[in-house]
């Protein structure tokens, strides 16, 4: 058979250090029954307060992970039926498959499934390493993927026979250059009926297969090194929800979330053993015993002694980890791997290797307290991350009450020593040096200089003169036309004031809103405003003609009746913009659907018009995480640390991937671009990917800043507070724009 490429197996992002199957809150993998080889005994390791060492003879040793990277083309999941992956000490296997290139007339294209596999020393890939017969149908076949520590992989399939209404079995081992070594085919009589169930299962170090079933009356099939059914046990438990082998390759089934936490010996005299504290996850351990996962971090457990040690907590300076995210865990000679975290779009999973070193190379780390004023998932993850590479520095969160708080703090000089201002008004601090200048840093460093930034970014970073702020990633902002009644350089102000007295404009709009859009990107009414002077124009001609145009638009709320914009809502409807927040070239390909609106003509970028300015339209730049060095800090050399790692080529090559952010380096922006869209199938494709790329490359190095803070901003609260009187019909639009010049101008007297 002739075959086309699918789905494409993970490819590597970075380096990858070794990963095994753990149980529990992962089933897939679970330790063996049956004879092994029994593991060395390893020096003990002695409670340490949660500190995360193990104290020897030749003195204290340390926790330190070493964190990787791997990218996919495909989305890996824990507990994804149609997919499955595993790993040991050489490979990371994932099920893949290709489809048929061709086939007869009317008949439509079969997939087939392969094992794909990364080695993980050095990366390299090998697509279809093993090729089956096997036809991808729905959930009919279903696979189950191990691994063992020789390098050979084993399928467990389940097919259904959806007319017969019966189901087979068949169990495979492949060899280490993807040879075929055996196959049987166990029956439902051999399988005591369980064989459906059989959804979780691991390679044991002698090369048995264990495969078990979950729940209530689950029960564990042992075969052995040559396919050979061995054993089965059914323990003694209120519900069999995994089995782990500890020391001297004793294999348990045990529960845990029973009324305390039990493991059971199989093959054994079935003792049972409770464990001392209730896990969130249960691994193979083998010479260090059971391996258990709790909420504050990792430790060894021995079932017959009842020792049970911390080996380190999630939180310690050189692990820095998210507990909750572990997938799977895998230990030999007392060296640790986990899969501890997937992305947002599961596209990127994060390996974490941990071994123990010497605890005088690691003696700790200077703290860098980064102050922000709301919970920000993306700057919890920047922050995680540096912490993981840094050997010198930790970064840590202080939350603030509010932006007032927060800005209170920074006037004082008592801020942190990082700020996030994502959400502050940065202008008035700018302006009265609160920020560092950071000039003299790029102009020393060796990681990164201010030319290496996209154009826009570089210019949004300059405020009142200064270049004061970083930030690692950013998006573009764009309406989109339903069609094509105007035009990019047409969408001035003026244009989207006239629409808007004729038309409704989007899912959500008001007054208010409208003025916003008409105040600009940058600074809130900047366009009126001469700050070098200290002169504005609010009771110009121009001002009273936005602010009367504005007053004749048609509310429509938001279902939480804000009368905000807002994205698409995904509803049919009558009006004439949608927003669209570009991340990639992807986010800007023709015939997106936008509140259910499919644009149908040839030319679809030329509908993404950008924000109303005065010029015609232009493209806010937006950024999640806005970093700035306090100036009255006593730690700038860390801040600068920070912000610079943030900047690296290291970091910004994955920052799209990790974060789903255009990378803020031109290096890294244009590799980024490309590396979305892979291998364009055909000259049309390739023609279309790249009038893509080149238009999200123009715009955003035309992009224009957002500015953060318009909640602070003391123009923006004195213009919406005058005006939203004025659009409740409570004072006159001459009233009005004498109010508004006469308190802004006392605003910037003060300046």
């Amino acid at each position: 058979m002739k075959y086309k490429k699918g789905i494409c197996a993970a490819a590597v992002f970075l380096s990858l250090l070794s990963v095994s199957c753990g149980a529990g809150d992962n089933p897939d993998s679970v330790s063996g029954v049956g004879e092994g080889q029994s593991g060395q005994e390893s020096a003990p390791w002695e409670e340490t307060g949660g500190t995360g060492t193990r104290a020897e003879d030749n003195g204290g040793v340390t926790a330190v992970a070493d964190f990787h990277y791997i990218e996919t083309d495909k989305e890996i999941m824990p507990f994804d039926t149609m997919l499955s992956y595993a790993v040991n000490g050489e490979w990371f296997y994932v099920t893949d498959y290709l489809e048929e290139e061709q086939t007869e007339e009317g008949e439509i294209p079969r997939d087939y499934y392969g094992i794909s596999r990364i080695r993980i020393a050095d990366g390299s890939q090998e697509k279809f390493y093993v090729m089956t017969d096997i036809e991808r149908w729905g959930e009919s076949n279903r696979p189950l993927l191990l691994a063992d520590r020789e390098g050979n992989c084993h399928i467990f399939w389940r097919f259904h026979d959806q007319e017969e209404e019966t189901t087979t079995y068949r169990l495979e081992k492949y060899g280490p250059e993807g040879e075929l070594l055996w196959r049987i085919e166990p029956d439902q009589e051999e399988l005591q009926g369980m064989g459906e169930r059989l959804d979780q299962g691991t390679v044991t170090r002698n090369g048995s297969i264990i495969l078990y079933s979950y729940g209530e009356g689950g029960c564990v099939f042992c075969f052995g090194p040559e396919g050979s059914l061995e054993g089965v046990y059914q323990p003694e438990l209120e519900s069999l929800e995994g089995v782990v082998t500890g020391k001297d390759d004793r294999a348990y089934g045990y529960c845990v979330t029973g009324e305390e936490p039990v493991f059971v010996e199989l093959g054994g005299i079935g003792e049972r053993y409770v464990c001392p504290e209730v896990p969130l996850g249960v691994y193979d351990g083998y010479e260090e015993g059971i391996i258990l996962r709790t909420g504050e971090g990792m430790s060894a457990y021995v079932p017959e002694s009842g020792e049970y040690r911390k080996l380190w907590n999630w939180k310690d300076e050189f692990i820095q980890m998210n507990g909750d995210s572990v997938d799977k865990v895998y230990q030999e000679e007392g060296s640790f791997t986990l899969l501890c975290e997937f992305s947002n779009t599961y596209r990127v999973l994060t390996f974490a290797s941990v071994t123990f070193e010497d605890s005088q190379k690691y003696p700790g780390k200077e703290t860098v307290t980064l102050a922000t004023d709301y919970s920000s998932t993306v700057t919890e993850r920047l922050v995680r991350m540096y912490n993981r590479q840094s050997s010198q520095y930790k970064v840590e969160i202080v939350p603030t009450m509010d932006e007032e708080a927060l800005l209170r703090q920074l006037l004082r000089g008592e801020a942190a020593d990082l700020i996030d201002v994502s959400r502050v008004y940065t202008g008035d601090l700018a302006r009265q040096g609160v920020f560092e200048d950071l000039d003299p840093y790029y102009e020393k460093s060796t990681v990164v200089s201010s030319e290496d930034l996209v154009e826009s970014v570089k210019e949004a970073n300059i405020i009142d003169g200064k270049n004061v702020t970083v930030f690692p990633g950013f998006v573009l902002c764009t309406l989109q036309a339903r069609g094509d009644f105007v035009k990019r350089d047409e969408l001035t102000v003026w244009k989207f004031l006239e629409l808007g007295e004729k038309n409704r404009m989007m899912f959500s709009q008001s007054p208010q809103g409208a003025l916003g859009y008409c105040m600009g990107s940058g600074y809130y009414g900047e366009h009126f405003i001469d700050y070098e002077n200290k002169t504005c124009s609010f009771d110009g001609e121009e001002f009273r003609q936005i602010l009367e145009s504005c007053g004749k638009w048609e509310i429509h709320t938001d279902r939480n009746g804000s009368g905000l914009f807002m994205d698409h809502s995904g509803e049919e409807g009558e009006w004439l913009f949608d927003t669209l927040t570009i991340r990639s070239p992807l986010d800007a390909e023709p015939k997106r659907i936008l509140g259910n609106y499919i644009y149908e003509g040839e030319d679809y970028l030329s509908t993404l018009v950008g924000y109303p300015g005065w010029e015609g339209g232009e493209y806010p730049l937006w950024a999640y995480s806005i970093f700035a060095i306090n100036s009255a800090s006593p730690n700038k050399e860390g801040a600068w640390d920070f912000v610079e790692y943030m900047l690296s080529e290291e970091f910004q090559a994955g920052i799209g991937l990790m974060e789903d952010l255009l990378p803020v380096r031109k290096d890294s922006f244009e590799a980024n671009l490309r590396k979305r869209y892979g291998e364009p199938a055909d000259p049309e494709t390739e023609a279309f990917v790249e009038e893509t790329i080149r238009w999200v490359e123009e715009k955003a190095q035309s992009a224009v800043p957002m500015r953060s803070g318009v909640n602070m901003d003391p123009v923006a609260a004195i213009v919406y507070e005058e005006a939203g009187m004025y659009f409740a019909g409570d004072a006159t639009l001459e009233a009005t724009v004498k109010k508004i010049q006469t308190r802004v101008q006392l605003y910037l007297d003060e300046l």
